[in-house]
Parts: structure tokens; sequence; C-alpha cells
């Protein structure tokens, strides 16, 4: 299925069913008084976070939703009936924008969370709702009011824990596949992930973690070099960032720390908050630098890189240094948990405390 994080769409509510002017005419009831019911509500348009969707692209190209009008009130004390609601079924961590006014009506980040998008009319006033003993056969009624109609910007940001961020050809994908059930497309060449993919990693019995992968970031990202900055809104809800660095290119003339530090300066580029979350070193494939030179060239590669948070050291693809690592992104992760309520938790666009100890000097 292809992976749609954007559309827009228009919505629209019922409208409410107008009231009804009726008279009770019977045989010997000659002054039976009004009897015309009130319309009846219009439909509501709702939306509901649902687990078992990851994208958007059912609205992609259904992007009118209209929910049905009220029926008009009759006589003989008829209300007229309301129209059902409509539910628009969204993947878990949409936001759902005003188009006009980029306002934010409505988060979904709780599976099966209900949320009001646009309010049905209420139906009109039959002539039956206007009597009184001062006013025993009156002629008045009401319209249906309008429901609300809106254009929207739905935007999906992945709910994770964890996020991968580096260079095309880093190793993310392998990564992700190594320690976890996802199983993204791999390949020996740049920009092989097009979009984002989310795998559950176990650390143990009832211990697990999300982690995100997006595609690779490259110097002038900012300027839409490559895929651009268009996935990095997906790691803005996770608690962790992880740098994975390709510690061993095939070019020689490439130099690890200039890539290092050109993803740092993207990063910054797009949003200062994203910049400011704890982030974790990943040396990959180490299996392809000779053993007696490893930890010299990793000693280098930090004093030059100034790096002064965790680093871990490993090999995806031979599965090497990977459960150290596991076990220390799940106690992190849990710790952030139980020490940030959910007003300043950084998966709900709250503010992001900067860990002095984690992450790379300003240079």
């Amino acid at each position: 299925m292809k992976f749609v994080d954007e559309a827009t769409i228009d919505i629209a509510a019922g409208n409410g069913g107008a009231g009804c002017v009726s008279f009770r005419r019977e045989k010997f009831i000659p002054f039976g008084g009004p009897n015309g019911g009130d319309g009846g509500r219009g439909g509501s348009v709702y939306a509901v976070g649902d687990r078992n969707l990851s994208t958007l692209i059912d609205y992609r190209y259904a992007r009118r939703h209209e929910a049905r009008n009220g029926e008009a009130g009759r006589g003989s004390d008829q209300f007229g009936a309301a129209s059902e609601d409509i539910v628009l079924r969204m993947p878990v961590g949409t936001i759902v924008k005003d188009l006009d006014t980029e306002q934010v009506i409505a988060e979904l980040l709780v599976p099966d969370e209900k949320v009001l998008l646009a309010k049905g009319g209420d139906g009109g006033f039959g002539n039956m709702h206007f009597k009184s003993s001062t006013n025993r056969a009156p002629r008045q009624k009401t319209p249906g009011w309008p429901g609300e109609q809106k254009k929207l910007k739905l935007e999906l940001r992945v709910l994770a824990d964890v996020g991968l961020l580096g260079m095309p050809n880093a190793g993310k994908s392998t990564l992700i596949a190594s320690i976890s059930n996802a199983r993204p497309k791999i390949a020996d060449y740049p920009f092989t992930t097009l979009h984002p993919n989310l795998g559950v990693v176990r650390a143990g019995p009832e211990r697990s973690f999300v982690v995100a992968d997006i595609p690779g970031l490259i110097e002038g990202a900012s300027d839409g070099a490559g895929l651009g900055h268009r996935f990095l809104r997906h790691l803005q809800r996770t608690r962790l960032l992880l740098h994975v660095v390709d510690f061993a290119p095939f070019d020689e003339a490439v130099d690890p720390v200039a890539q290092a530090k050109a993803i740092v300066k993207e990063l910054r580029k797009y949003d200062e908050s994203l910049y400011q979350k704890p982030r974790w070193l990943v040396l990959n494939k180490l299996d392809m630098v000779p053993e007696d030179e490893r930890e010299a060239r990793v000693k280098d590669f930090v004093k030059r890189l100034r790096w002064k948070g965790p680093v871990f050291q490993i090999s995806a693809l031979a599965r090497q240094g990977l459960d150290p690592m596991v076990q220390s992104i799940y106690e992190y992760v849990q710790a952030q948990k139980v020490a940030l309520p959910p007003e300043v938790d950084p998966r709900f666009d709250a503010p992001v405390a900067k860990h002095a100890s984690e992450g790379l000097d300003d240079a």
C-alpha cells in the first residue's frame, strides 16, 4: 500500500430539518390546536483513531464527506428523524487542521478516541412549539439550522518511542529489521527507504518499545535535496533519537564526521525543538573495520565530533552489539514515561527539556 501522510478533505455536517405548521383536524374536534412537529437534527462528522490504519491514502481519493440532513417535522405531533452521524477512521497520530486558519482542531493520539469535527444543525421548531395560553393557533415555524462545513488538512505523524536518523545507506533499515519485526526494503543504493517504517522491539517478556525509521537525510535537505525534510515530522513525537552513522563507507574520501555534522545541521534548520531532543550515537558497520583499528578510530571520531552522549558500536548486519543497545534504550524510554507527565511528554508536542549530558556541542 502506498504511504500517504498528508491529505486535504472537505466535510459537511447535515442541516437540521424544518419545523412544520399543522393543526389537528378531526370530526367533532373543532379546535384541535397546533400539532406541527420539530425538524430532526442533521448528522455530525466525527473522526476516530484506528490502530489498524497506517496511512491517509483513503482520503487522498475520497475528499468530500457529507452527513445527511435531518427530516422535516410533520403533523400529528410527529418530529422529524435525526440523521445518522458519519465517522471518519484515521490512523493514530493524525493531526486535523483547519485548512484556512491552520488551527489544530484535533489530534488523534489514543486508539478509538472519537473527536467531533463538524456539528450537525439542530432541527427547526414546529408550530406546536409556540402554543401558549395566549397564542392558541400559532402559525410560526423555524427552518433547520445549517450544519458546519470545513476544509481540513490531515497530517500524519507516526507515534514511536525511538526514531532513527542518518544518511542514506547508513544501515537504518538493516538495524530496524535486525531488532524488530519490521521488514523494510533493503538494498545497496541510496534512498531505498521512501516512507517511514515502524517496528516493535522486544527487549524481554513484557518489555517492548516502538522504533520509527525514516528516509535518509543528506546535506542540503532544507533546500529540497534528496527527499528534503518531508518525513522529519514523524520524529517529533519520539522520546529519543538514534543517530546512525556509517562508520565504514565504501568511498574512502567520505568523512563520517562531516556526514554526522551535516545531519545535525539539517536537523536544527528544520526544527529547534527536534534538535534539542535527546540523541544517542550509533556507529554502524563496525564489522568492516579491522579489530585492531576500531578502538582508535572510534575515539578519534568521538573527539572530532565533540560528542558527549552515549555511543554504541554495532553491526546491524552481523547483529553485533545490538542487545546492550536495545536494553539501554528500553530502560531510558521507561524512565521517560515515569518521569514526564503527559503535559510535558515530547510525544504530545510539549516543550522538551535539553539533556546537557547528551548530544553534540555547538561548534
